[in-house]
C-alpha cells in the first residue's frame, strides 16, 4: 500500500509540474510605465479603487494586475500577467469597452508598454494603439 501511495504522489507531482511548466511558458506579461498627468493623481487613485475590483471580478484569468506609484505620485508602473494570449486579449477587449477607459487614458501618458511573451498577432493588434514592443523569451526559467 505504501508503494502505491508513493507512486501515486510521484505521478501527481509530475503531472502538476508539467501543467505548471506549460502554463508559465504561455504567459503574457504587460509592463506599462507612465507619467501621471499633472493634477490627476488623486482622481486617478480614486478611479483605481473602482477599476481594480471590477477587473478582478470580471477577469478570472488575469493572474496579476498591480499598480505601483512613485512617492511623489508622478510616475506609474502597471504589471499585468495573463496565463495565455486569450486571457490578455480578453482584457484588452474588456478595457476598450469599459466605463473606465476614457478617464484612465486621460490621466496618464504612457512612456513604455512592453508585451513580454509569445504574443499572437491578434493580441499585438489589440495593443497597437499603445505599443508595438513585443519581447519574446530568450533564456530564463519560471518556478
Amino acid at each position: 500500500m505504501k508503494k502505491i501511495f508513493t507512486l501515486l504522489v510521484m505521478c501527481l507531482a509530475s503531472i502538476s509540474f508539467a501543467a505548471h511548466h506549460e502554463a508559465t511558458e504561455n504567459q503574457i506579461v504587460f509592463t506599462i510605465n507612465a507619467d501621471i498627468v499633472e493634477g490627476k493623481a488623486e482622481s486617478f487613485k480614486s478611479l483605481l479603487k473602482e477599476m481594480v475590483p471590477a477587473v478582478k471580478a470580471s477577469e478570472p484569468n488575469t493572474t496579476r494586475y498591480q499598480y505601483f506609484m512613485s512617492t511623489d505620485n508622478n510616475k506609474l508602473t502597471l504589471i499585468e500577467i495573463y496565463p495565455n494570449n486569450e486571457a490578455a486579449l480578453f482584457h484588452m477587449t474588456a478595457f476598450g469597452s469599459s466605463p473606465f477607459a476614457a478617464e484612465f487614458l486621460a490621466s496618464i501618458k504612457i512612456t513604455s508598454f512592453v508585451v513580454a511573451g509569445n504574443a499572437s498577432p491578434e493580441l499585438m493588434k489589440s495593443v497597437q494603439p499603445f505599443t508595438s514592443d513585443n519581447r519574446t523569451p530568450v533564456q530564463g526559467f519560471i518556478r
